[in-house]
């Protein structure tokens, strides 16, 4: 894990996010690319070049972001910066395709969990879309040193252990403890087996627990429980993350989690 993208529309939620990328670029040797795009009415005028102008005006902030970044940036890591004419979702995949990112960090809007993370908001569209892993930041998470990781799985197999490889690289680097978290059903095939080897050198645990209220309530309520500092979830067609998707968009509930979600792609 070596190049980390991080949108901002230097919000504070955009801060908060970038704190999050700059503790995880000095602990494991990252370069962070910083984001800002932007996007123009269809009419802008046609006497006077707004993009110019737009640009004039958004470049101080992101000069001065980047600047700050630097500042807090120890040898191993680095930083560069661009802005890009672009809608906010488009622009972030692309650029995670042609600067061969492999994590992208972004804040979400709220005070106390991923509010609207998949309810229309720009995280959870890119969150969906993207091809590489992403860590969610709610915007009120406190930032600490991550001890304690907990990976909810369903029943299905893992294929291979390069879906996990990213998060066991973040635990090997911050000596974090991954507690692998399964909410059985009435006809539940249990934890895939493989997981334990594909998490061998992390310290981990597997717990089971049977499901008797919301989905995300369960996995919160086991969040608060271990205290732990970082929640983990694998994005794949079929299967538990998108059972939490679909009920959260049926249901109109907003989908919440009280410390940053770290989402693996099943491809790997």
């Amino acid at each position: 894990m070596k190049n980390l993208l991080v949108p901002t529309d230097f919000s504070p939620n955009a801060r908060h996010a970038l704190e999050y990328a700059i503790a995880i670029a000095n602990r494991m040797g990252c370069h962070i690319h910083l984001l800002h795009t932007y996007k123009l009415p269809s009419k802008a005028g046609m006497f006077i070049s707004v993009d110019q102008y737009v640009m004039e005006d958004i470049r101080p902030d992101m000069h001065k972001w980047e600047e700050e970044v630097r500042e807090k940036l120890d040898g191993s890591a680095s930083i560069s910066s661009s802005i890009l004419r672009d809608s906010p979702v488009h622009g972030i995949l692309q650029t995670a395709e042609e600067e061969s990112i492999d994590l992208i960090v972004m804040g979400t809007q709220g005070a106390s969990g991923l509010k609207e993370v998949f309810l229309g908001s720009t995280t959870g569209s890119v969150l969906q879309q993207a091809r590489v892993p992403l860590l969610a930041i709610p915007g009120g998470a406190q930032l600490r040193p991550v001890k304690t990781i907990v990976l909810a799985v369903d029943d299905l197999d893992i294929p291979s252990p390069q879906v996990l490889e990213p998060l066991v690289r973040f635990a090997k680097s911050f000596g974090a403890r991954i507690m692998v978290y399964h909410l059985e059903k009435e006809v539940d095939a249990g934890i895939d087996p493989s997981v334990d080897l594909f998490l061998g050198g992390v310290e981990h645990s597997f717990h089971y627990e049977m499901q008797q209220k919301e989905l995300n309530d369960c996995i919160n309520d086991f969040v608060n429980d271990q205290q732990a500092d970082l929640l983990c979830m694998i994005r794949r067609p079929k299967g538990f993350f998108e059972r939490l998707f679909r009920g959260s968009v049926t249901q109109k509930k907003v989908f919440n989690s009280p410390v940053p979600l770290l989402v693996l792609l099943e491809e790997g």
